[in-house]
C-alpha cells in the first residue's frame, strides 16, 4: 500500500548570522592573548624563571629581537614587566624619560610598531622594600602613591604605551592615572586594571620574575 500523502521533503534551514553566532563555538586565537614579559636591565643573557618553568627574564638589550621573533609568531601584544636595577624608596625610575619603564615601551615600538604594548603599572619592581608605593614607617602612604602612579602611567604613554595596566594594591589608582593622562593629553589611552598584589599564590611566581625585595607578604 502506497500513501496517499507525497514524501516529506528534509527542508534545508536557513539560519541568519545572529542565529549562527549564538550557537557557534567561541572563538580563541592569538589576538586574545597578552603575552606577559620580564625584562632585566644590564644583563648579557636569559634568565630561566624558576618559579615559571619554560619562562625566562629578557635582557633588554635583546628585546628587541624577542619582540620581532614574537610578532613572526603571530602575537599581536605584550605586557611589559621590569626588572631594574636602580631601585629606590618611591621608585622613581618608573617615571623617568629613559628609566626602564619608558625604554620597554619605546624599544618594543621601535620594533614593531604594530605590536600592542601594555605597560604594566605599579612599583614593587622598582623599590627596595618591594612594596607598591610610598612608605611611611610600615604604611603605605596610598594618596602619595596615587600621585606617582600618574607619574609613571604619562612616561610610559609618551614612551608609547598603547595600554596603561595598574596592579598596585592603591584605592583610587584607576581615577588618578585618568586624570595624569588627559592633564597630559593623552585622552585617548585607555586603562586596564588588571590585578592587585596581596598575599596570593598566583602573585608569588611574579614575585620572583619582576625582582621583588619584598620581605614578608602582604596579608594586612
Amino acid at each position: 500500500m502506497t500513501s496517499q500523502f507525497p514524501q516529506a521533503r528534509p527542508r534545508r534551514l536557513r539560519r541568519s548570522p545572529e542565529l549562527r553566532s549564538l550557537f557557534q563555538e567561541t572563538e580563541f586565537t592569538l589576538n586574545d592573548l597578552v603575552l606577559p614579559i620580564f625584562v632585566e636591565e644590564d644583563i648579557d643573557d636569559f634568565v630561566p624563571i624558576t618559579s615559571m618553568p619554560g619562562v625566562q627574564r629578557i635582557p633588554e638589550k635583546k628585546l628587541a629581537a624577542e619582540i620581532e621573533r614574537y610578532a613572526r609568531a603571530g602575537i599581536k601584544s605584550v605586557m611589559t614587566f621590569g626588572v631594574s636595577h636602580h631601585l629606590d624608596a618611591n621608585g622613581s625610575d618608573t617615571w623617568k624619560e629613559r628609566g626602564l619603564v619608558s625604554r620597554m615601551s619605546s624599544i618594543i615600538k621601535d620594533a614593531v610598531p604594530g605590536m600592542i604594548v601594555m605597560s604594566d603599572t605599579c612599583f614593587c619592581e622598582y623599590t627596595d622594600h618591594g612594596h607598591c608605593g610610598v612608605m611611611h614607617g610600615a604604611h603605605v602612604d596610598n594618596d602619595a602613591t596615587l600621585v606617582n602612579l600618574g607619574k609613571q602611567a604619562v612616561a610610559a604613554a609618551r614612551a608609547g604605551a598603547d595600554v596603561i595596566a595598574p596592579s598596585a594594591a592603591m584605592d583610587g589608582q584607576v581615577q588618578a592615572i585618568r586624570r595624569a593622562l588627559d592633564e597630559a593629553g593623552f585622552t585617548h589611552i585607555p586603562i586596564m586594571a588588571y590585578s592587585t598584589k596581596f598575599a596570593s599564590a598566583l602573585y608569588g611566581p611574579f614575585r620572583e620574575a619582576g625582582g621583588s625585595a619584598l620581605k614578608g607578604d602582604r596579608k594586612s
